[in-house]
Parts: C-alpha cells; structure tokens; sequence
C-alpha cells in the first residue's frame, strides 16, 4: 500500500489529486492513502448535495458522497482501493484508523448505530461508521463506488475549524470533539501518518512512502479547472 503525505495545496487542487488517484487505480491496481492538510480555510461537500452558495472561501464539491465539511483545521485522507462487499468497503479502513487514533491516545469507538444529529451537516451528526469519543464525533467519512474500485473520502478533526467557516453551521461543539481537545495538542500529518502505517504494518501489509507518480500528477494538473468550476460546483450530479 502507497502512503502519501501532503500539505499546502488549494481546495480544487487537492480534489484533483484525489481524482488523479482514483483514475490512476484503474491502471496500477495498487491501494493507496492520501494524508494531506489544506493551505487555505474550505469546505467540501458531498456529489448528490445541492450547491451551498457561494462563500468569501472556497467550497467544493467532492466526487464522494456525504455532508458538508469545514476543512482547514482537520486532517484529510483519501483512500483508493479496490471494492469489496457491504459494510466491508467502510468497515476495512475505519477499523484500522481508528485502531491508529487509539495508539496515539485517543479513546475513540466506531459508531455502530443509526444516523443521528443534523444530517447534511458532517460535523453536526453521527452516522455509522464514524469515530467518536463518547459519543462525540471525532472524524466523518464518505465514499464513491465503481464496479471495482472505491474512493474513501475522510475527516479527522484536529482543532476546532477556522472562525470564516461559522457561516456554514456545520460544527457543533456539543456532538463534536477535537484532537486537541482529546491529546492537548494537534497532530500533523506525518504524525497521523506513523501511526496509520503502523497499524498497517502491523496487519502484515507492507507500507511504501513516497510521492504521486508523474502520470498522477499531470492528471491533476488536467483535473483543477473542474474542482474550480461552476458547472461543476454547483449542479448536483443527481440532476438531469
């Protein structure tokens, strides 16, 4: 498994990249985890939500599924691998990530019940799958699916979002708890990255760090003008 780890990209460029390797699987077959942090304030938004309207930050719409999530202040990962039965598809890289957060000290669980909270709102809500503290949710997911692939989409909170993003009403301090909060201080992505590997590891497969490919890249590069477009952004793809 590849283990990518990024910072300082833009909202459309890291939906790009993300893009970029879910096309690339289709060529390679090799699964991969994309940890990464953001170089501005944002918010994406799953692929069947209506358009949120336009803010003073970047908002976009992801390819997977899910609620609206405030990014800027949270630790993002991607996974592309191949699709497997049901719940599996979730179940096989929820349960070591949260494996990861409890060997950094967090004492989080897998929610295993129904939706609760102000669906729509990822950060407002539990559904199952995610990972909480008592009951308070700690990191939310979503995913997209072709006939042999999946793209997972996840949000780890590390602190508690930027002040611009209130105007989403998409973080609810009551439902909702930080890696701050939880540890006394912030992770970055290579710490989240150690211990996911770790875990991995320790699961019998083998961890490749290292960078995207330069077909990747390029296919990125070609994949921007669409994260950052209208038609893109604002047309739900449920629509005719």
């Amino acid at each position: 498994m590849r283990l990518i780890v990024e910072e300082g990209y833009s909202p459309a460029e890291n939906m790009a990249r993300d893009e970029a390797l879910f096309q690339a699987f289709r060529e390679r077959g090799e699964p991969v985890w994309r940890i990464y942090a953001w170089d501005r304030p944002a918010a994406t938004f799953g692929r069947l939500q209506p358009y949120p309207g336009k803010m003073r930050f970047a908002v976009v719409r992801r390819l997977t599924g899910g609620g609206i999530v405030p990014h800027g202040a949270d630790l993002t990962y991607c996974v592309v691998r191949e699709r497997r039965r049901g719940r599996e598809n979730y179940r096989s890289i929820i349960e070591p990530l949260a494996e990861a957060l409890r060997t950094l000290g967090i004492g989080c669980e897998v929610w295993e019940e129904e939706e609760k909270g102000a669906a729509g709102r990822c950060f407002a809500s539990l559904a199952p799958f995610d990972i909480h503290v008592g009951g308070r949710k700690l990191a939310g997911c979503a995913q997209y699916r072709t006939r042999n692939a999946v793209m997972h989409h996840g949000s780890v909170a590390n602190s508690v979002p930027p002040a611009e993003l209130a105007p989403l009403d998409v973080w609810d301090a009551g439902s909702s708890i930080t890696i701050e909060e939880a540890l006394n201080r912030r992770l970055t992505p290579d710490d989240f990255a150690g211990a996911v590997g770790q875990v991995f590891t320790s699961l019998q497969t083998e961890i490749k760090r290292g960078d995207m490919t330069k077909f990747e890249e390029r296919t990125a590069d070609g994949l921007i003008d669409k994260y950052s477009s209208d038609a893109w952004n604002e047309k739900a793809l449920w629509e005719p």
